[in-house]
């Protein structure tokens, strides 16, 4: 049986999406360019939701280059290879616990919808898209969102409710306009980090969201998920804006100086891709919607930023802390594989690449004795280099930097953090998890990539990084729990419209 190639689990036959970490084992195979207006160079904006339900949670996304597993590399050209290790539940990183943390950066909104079209849309095999015919009026209870089986309305519908308060938390008021913004960026927030994977969620986007149900709440449709999402967003917003100013806490300048540039650098953009602002913000927010409103989305999250990052960085475990979280779970971590003898490795290596070689009609490579040697008195030299210095962890960092030929860490001094056994190449790996090794030891490492000049930085146990990773989320949790109970929201539902943007044919 096959195993993915990111997290070794086991696939089944003819399957190529891993059942454990999500990720496609299917070949990459080159993308058409979207028609929407977006940057070439705009970057994937991956958030995260809180759950605070759940018990223990981190899924941690650990690249390697150049030692993996010589089976998925290239000899000649080693290349950044993703990895998984999941823990058990589902908690969220404590930078997104508060809202959608990155969703509030300008690459989101002008990356496009169409950017995040999976593979295949039209897709049948991955889960089949259960669908209900929307209904108008209201099919549902009118104190929550099943209030309206559809919310979507014409543009002009849309256009004429924009300024019609649809929320309020105390005296503060969301509008319709404001409401389109929070919805369409939940929206192509799930889609950014899903991706090709959404079929496999059960989100057909070539259909009409307010026409399936959601696989996450099956007693709303996707229209209606990512309502109440995007209500709630709006509601640990102005939670943690209201607090910051009750505790006098201010916005940072940096980001008062973004908001004041904001709307000159959202018409610079639409000016690059030869359109208007107002078409670029109908391409992604839809009609209902303009400059002011996407201005406020992005200012109250900025003003209650601070509030929240000063109150999180309060949020510190003690040893007595994580022992207990772990004892609670262990059960939990032992099926993930981690328990209290799982250990990490931090290392750093500077990789001598093996060159020449003779490659015969099926790829394979082999090298001459004297081109292996040449190689290796390469990699001897740096070691005398360094032997003959400081003899530091920095020193040797800094030569990495200068003379790695492994793109996956040269920038980082060659260091690899939170290495797990088996993530290496055979030698590598017997190198570093040797049981006599202790921080400071060096030496040389030959590979099918060439030889590795080795220096071990430490070891630290596997349980007691995500112990900590996972008690601070729990914590971070009960933080926006007590804030959104003590700024209760009252939502008029029937007052809600929501205008289309297309996801796609």
């Amino acid at each position: 049986m096959e195993k993915c190639k990111f997290c070794q689990a086991e696939l089944a036959e003819n399957d190529t999406v891993c059942p454990s970490c999500g990720k496609d084992n299917a070949p990459e195979q080159a993308e058409s360019v979207p028609e929407a207006v977006q940057p070439e160079a705009a970057e994937d904006v991956q958030t995260q939701e809180v759950t605070s339900d759940s018990c223990a949670a981190n899924v941690e996304a650990e690249t390697s280059a150049a030692p993996v597993e010589e089976a998925q590399q290239d000899a000649q050209e080693p290349q950044i290879q993703e990895g998984l290790k999941a823990t058990p539940g589902k908690i969220a990183l404590m930078a997104a616990a508060v809202v959608v943390l990155l969703a509030v950066l300008i690459a989101l909104i002008v990356a496009g919808l169409s950017q995040q079209k999976p593979a295949d849309a039209n897709a049948t095999d991955a889960t089949t898209v259960e669908t209900t015919p929307a209904t108008v009026p209201a099919d549902g209870n009118p104190e929550d969102v099943t209030c309206k089986g559809t919310y979507t309305v014409t543009d002009e519908e849309a256009k004429q409710n924009q300024q019609t308060v649809v929320a309020t938390i105390g005296e503060r008021q969301l509008t319709n306009g404001q409401l389109q913004v929070y919805y369409w960026m939940e929206v192509q927030s799930f889609l950014n980090t899903y991706g090709a994977y959404a079929p496999y969620f059960g989100l057909d986007y070539t259909k009409p969201l307010d026409t399936q149900i959601s696989m996450e709440d099956q007693s709303l449709t996707w229209q209606q998920f990512f309502l109440q999402r995007a209500l709630n967003n709006w509601q640990q917003v102005q939670a943690m804006s209201m607090e910051a100013a009750i505790n006098g806490v201010e916005m940072n300048p940096e980001d008062q100086e973004y908001l004041d540039t904001l709307q000159q650098q959202m018409e610079e953009i639409a000016k690059g891709y030869n359109v208007t602002l107002e078409e670029l913000l109908l391409s992604n927010i839809g009609p209902g919607a303009g400059m002011e409103e996407y201005y406020y989305y992005q200012e109250q999250y900025l003003r209650g930023l601070p509030y929240f990052q000063a109150e999180a960085a309060k949020i510190v475990p003690t040893e007595e802390d994580l022992e207990a979280f772990f004892t609670e779970h262990e059960e939990d971590y032992a099926n993930s594989g981690i328990t209290k003898d799982s250990m990490f490795v931090d290392v750093r290596h500077i990789l001598v690449q093996i060159t020449g070689g003779t490659t015969d009609e099926e790829g394979n490579t082999t090298y001459t004795d004297e081109e292996w040697a040449a190689c290796e008195e390469k990699a001897q030299a740096i070691l005398d280099e360094w032997l003959a210095g400081e003899k530091t962890e920095d020193s040797f960092a800094a030569l990495a930097v200068e003379k790695s030929e492994d793109p996956g860490s040269q920038a980082n001094g060659g260091l690899y953090e939170r290495v797990t056994e088996g993530q290496m190449v055979a030698e590598f790996n017997d190198w570093c998890f040797d049981t006599s090794r202790k921080t400071g030891d060096y030496g040389l490492v030959k590979t099918s990539y060439g030889y590795h000049v080795m220096y071990f930085v430490d070891t630290q146990p596997q349980w007691k990084y995500y112990a900590e990773s996972d008690w601070i989320g729990e914590e971070t949790n009960k933080l926006i729990d007590e804030l959104v109970e003590k700024n209760p929201m009252d939502v008029v539902y029937e007052n809600i419209t929501l205008g289309n943007v297309s996801l796609g044919a």
